[in-house]
């Protein structure tokens, strides 16, 4: 798979999980005339103009027929591919920041909101993924979550695959590959966060919204994809993973993750640990914050 890597500036304006898939996931549910107000935004910046080729290389072999306005958030840079079209923000300020400002300049209800290092490994079911949506829209929700990190809390008894998650769940507003309404997700939005601070405290800020979150029930996942970065660095197995597949990667604009911190991640003890965190955690649905 060969990529055109060329970028160019241009003024500041809009220019042109690995688990299995099931086809049952929200199976009664037909596909509205409101699943076309979707649009699909790539959440990213020119720092990570390097792996740009890869993420839309991926993107184009295992989901040709994406059925919605393809949209990159950068900075300054745009993409050589005519499917793409870059919301140039200006200079990057912050993380939240810099999604809100292209989230502005995008005219659709619902964004599918990807992040950069998502990068596909298997074909997507097209029409799965339109049946999410309006599972989304049929319920009223604010949020669908397509890959079960982490599942729903409650599954959905007219809905197969899919389910709430509860106010107070952690990560509820995870970033994973997800539907969201725009407008809902601009206004837990905080400029000044990180992507980090607004999956904690963002989290907590939707406890306050009537509109419920959904996500896929564990075992299911609409969307085949894996991380490719850890906090800004390359990790060694997804870059193992993507070799036969064409992809390569600037080692000298990024250094690996550490094996050894990889291994602690991944550790039982460091899974327990999680688990009795997230059970601290957890928060009331009485007590909301701001």
């Amino acid at each position: 798979m060969e990529i055109s890597t060329k970028l160019t500036t241009q003024p500041d304006d809009c220019c042109s999980g690995d688990d299995c898939c099931s086809s049952d996931l929200a199976s009664p549910i037909a596909v509205k005339e409101f699943a076309s107000d979707v649009s699909a935004v790539v959440a990213s910046y020119d720092g990570s103009a390097d792996i740009w080729p890869g993420f839309f290389g991926l993107l184009s072999r295992f989901w040709p027929d994406l059925p919605y306005p393809l949209y990159l958030v950068s900075n300054h840079l745009t993409f050589p591919d005519q499917r793409v079209t870059a919301l140039r923000v200006g200079d990057d300020l912050s993380w939240s920041e810099t999604l809100a400002r292209g989230l502005e300049r995008v005219a659709s209800r619902y964004v599918l909101l990807i992040l950069d290092d998502f990068f596909l490994t298997a074909s997507v079911d097209t029409a799965l993924v339109s049946r999410m949506h309006a599972a989304m829209g049929a319920k009223g929700a604010a949020y669908l979550r397509l890959v079960p990190n982490p599942a729903a809390d409650t599954p959905c008894v007219d809905m197969p695959g899919i389910g709430t998650i509860d106010k107070g769940a952690p990560n509820r507003t995870s970033l994973q590959m997800a539907f969201w309404d725009r407008r809902v997700l601009l206004d837990l939005l905080r400029r000044e966060e990180s992507a980090w601070d607004f999956e904690i405290k963002g989290s907590r800020r939707s406890d306050a919204l009537r509109e419920p979150f959904l996500g896929v029930c564990q075992g299911f996942s609409a969307v085949p994809y894996r991380h490719v970065l850890r906090r800004g660095k390359l990790l060694p197995d997804a870059v193992r993973f993507f070799a036969p597949l064409g992809v390569s990667f600037d080692f000298s604009k990024r250094r690996f993750e550490s094996e050894l911190n990889l291994r602690w991640q991944a550790s039982a003890v460091r899974r327990h640990l999680g688990r009795a965190w997230r059970i601290v955690t957890r928060r009331s649905p009485e007590r909301i914050l701001d």
